[in-house]
């Protein structure tokens, strides 16, 4: 079996792969936590777009342009023998949108804002183009070169150290924004150092071991039979359906909520630079937190119960959001947030691979973010379109209904694939 051999040839690698790959992801965390999407970034660009729907499609057609290369990087992931290769080449690509924008930032934003913004729209979509193939590729890359035996720990801590390094790229945002120049100077400051701390983290990224994949060279098939074979799937396992459809429910409040409360905070709180960083702080303590608790969970029950969890937790988010009225409810929506996402990161992926073979998993990454990231870009969009037209609290009311019909759903799905050198 293809798992069993890759996994004996780890055996003398283990410890590395796991360092280098905390190391990378709490870089990575620390570049994000400088310009963090659901908070900083959505607030940045309010200033310049004053329509919640065009806020939306800001991550609607970026995640929409993630799904388009999921079918082909599929097909190609079961005739690579390394996955690092292809992982490298995209990440890098997709790494370098923060130093484009923090250039734009600085030198044309003040003379030019509309330009400006349409600049930043496009690079941020071509980001989610060139992610779609690396995330693909390294969440295949991550998934083999740890262990199943120890990845509900690995990936809990993980989580948490990487929560630790958006904290510190949070304090660090909000100590520059709060120094001198201007908020949109400061910002392109941001955006530089996101970009540095990125390409430094990309040297750990690749230091894993990784072995080959031990399959038939003569795996390459056609775009019309790999077809074939996702349908196959589809028709054959019930149990991905459900996740699938679960998760589409699910995702409307779990990924696209935040960065609205975030904006409807400002906008009838008439919250500062100050407090978002606050926020922030408190998003990424909650993750470390989460990730530590759901990781022992998932240790001993599977990912499947870890979700279930924070999907539980994320209802006093929603039935809290219905009656805000004032900026402290919105700490305690950030805080629950963070317990939430943390759960939804750390089994979204992982719980996957707990439902097939090691030779499908690809095909069933695949067949997942094909469903998923489309209904993941359009959640904002249509979030967006329902704020500004009947209000936050409608909104809010709305996406509970949701979510508790994905958890009935979820609570029907089945992590029931467990490695045999477990």
């Amino acid at each position: 079996m293809m798992q069993q051999k890759i996994e004996q040839e780890l055996q003398p690698y283990i410890k590395r792969n796991a360092i280098t790959s905390i190391v990378d992801g709490v870089l990575n965390a620390m570049a994000m936590g400088l310009i963090p999407l659901q908070t900083l970034v959505v607030y940045f660009i309010s200033g310049y777009v004053h329509s919640n729907l065009f806020i939306g499609l800001l991550t609607t057609v970026q995640m929409l342009l993630m799904a388009i290369p999921q079918f082909f990087a599929a097909r190609r992931m079961e005739q690579l023998d390394s996955y690092k290769g292809l992982m490298g080449k995209y990440v890098f690509i997709y790494r370098t949108s923060h130093l484009l924008i923090g250039l734009l930032i600085l030198f044309l934003a003040p003379k030019n804002p509309l330009l400006f913004v349409i600049l930043f729209y496009i690079i941020y979509w071509l980001n989610g183009l060139f992610m779609g193939i690396g995330n693909s590729a390294y969440y295949n890359f991550i998934n083999k070169v740890i262990p199943f035996n120890i990845r509900g720990k690995f990936f809990g801590w993980r989580g948490a150290f990487n929560s630790v390094g958006g904290v510190l790229g949070s304090l660090l945002a909000g100590v520059s924004l709060a120094g001198s120049g201007s908020g949109t100077q400061q910002y392109g400051y941001l955006f530089l150092l996101s970009f540095a701390l990125d390409m430094l983290s990309f040297i750990f990224l690749v230091a894993p071991y990784e072995p080959k994949n031990y399959q038939n060279s003569a795996v390459g098939t056609q775009v019309i039979d790999y077809g074939a074979k996702l349908k196959e799937i589809l028709k054959r396992d019930k149990n991905i359906v459900r996740f699938i459809v679960a998760q589409s429910l699910i995702i409307f409040p779990v990924v696209s909520l935040f960065p609205f409360q975030t904006v409807y905070a400002k906008t009838n709180f008439n919250i500062g630079d100050d407090v978002i960083s606050v926020m922030t702080t408190m998003m990424f303590v909650c993750k470390s937190i989460g990730f530590i608790l759901w990781g022992m969970l998932v240790q001993r029950r599977g990912f499947k119960w870890g979700m279930l969890g924070g999907y539980l937790l994320f209802i006093i988010n929603l039935v809290s959001a219905i009656f805000i009225n004032n900026p402290n409810v919105v700490l305690v929506l950030t805080a629950v947030f963070g317990l939430t996402n943390s759960a939804y990161m750390i089994g979204n992926i992982n719980i996957i691979f707990g439902m097939c073979s090691y030779e499908d998993r690809p095909a069933y990454l695949c067949i997942t973010n094909m469903f998923i990231i489309p209904i993941s870009a359009i959640a904002p969009l249509i979030n967006g379109y329902i704020y500004d037209v009947f209000g936050f609290k409608v909104m809010c009311v709305i996406n509970l209904i949701l979510l508790l019909g994905g958890i009935a759903v979820f609570s029907r799905v089945k992590e029931h694939h467990i490695a045999t050198n477990n």
